[in-house]
C-alpha cells in the first residue's frame, strides 16, 4: 500500500510488531502480535492488535484511543500483515475484531483495498462458521488470509 503509515519495529523474541500512534491524545504504543491458533488443522496465526498496556505487559484490544489517525493505524496494521506474510508465506492469518464493530471496520477496509489485497492473498470470510471467498457486501464474522 502506498498510503502514509507509521514506522514499525519487530521483536525477535516473539512474533510481534510495534509502532506508535501520534495525535491529539499523544504518542500511544500499538502492538500487532501473531500467535498460533490451535482451532485450525493448518498453521493459522491469530492477528491480535491493540494498545500496549504497560501495567499488565500485554495488548489491550478493547482500548479506544481516538487519536484521529484511524486510517494511518489501519494502514500500518495492513503493512505488518504484508510483512509477516512475506516472511512466513505458508502461514495463514486469522483476523477477527475484539468487537463486532471492529470486525466490521476490518471488513470495510478489506473491501476498500480489495484489489491490492487480492493481488497478494486469498481472502476468505466466515459467516456462521462457514468459510467462503471474500465478497464485498457480505457481513463476515472473521477473516483468513493466505498467500497466493
Amino acid at each position: 500500500m502506498q498510503l502514509e503509515r507509521y514506522e514499525i519495529s519487530k521483536s525477535l523474541e516473539v512474533i510481534h510488531y510495534t509502532f506508535f500512534s501520534v495525535g491529539p491524545k499523544g504518542r500511544i504504543k500499538k502492538v500487532v502480535e501473531f500467535y498460533r491458533e490451535e482451532d485450525f488443522a493448518f498453521p493459522a496465526y491469530n492477528l491480535a492488535f491493540g494498545d500496549w498496556n504497560d501495567a499488565i505487559q500485554q495488548i489491550d484490544d478493547m482500548a479506544i484511543t481516538n487519536n484521529d489517525d484511524t486510517d494511518m493505524v489501519l494502514t500500518t496494521v495492513a503493512a505488518v500483515v504484508f510483512q509477516f506474510m512475506k516472511e512466513n508465506p505458508r502461514r495463514v492469518v486469522f483476523a477477527q475484531g475484539s468487537t463486532p464493530s471492529r470486525t466490521r471496520l476490518y471488513q470495510i477496509n478489506i473491501a476498500k483495498f480489495f484489489a491490492e489485497i487480492n493481488s497478494a492473498f486469498h481472502v476468505d470470510g466466515s459467516i456462521n462458521d462457514i468459510w467462503e471467498p471474500f465478497q464485498k457486501g457480505r457481513n463476515y464474522e472473521a477473516f483468513l488470509l493466505r498467500s497466493k
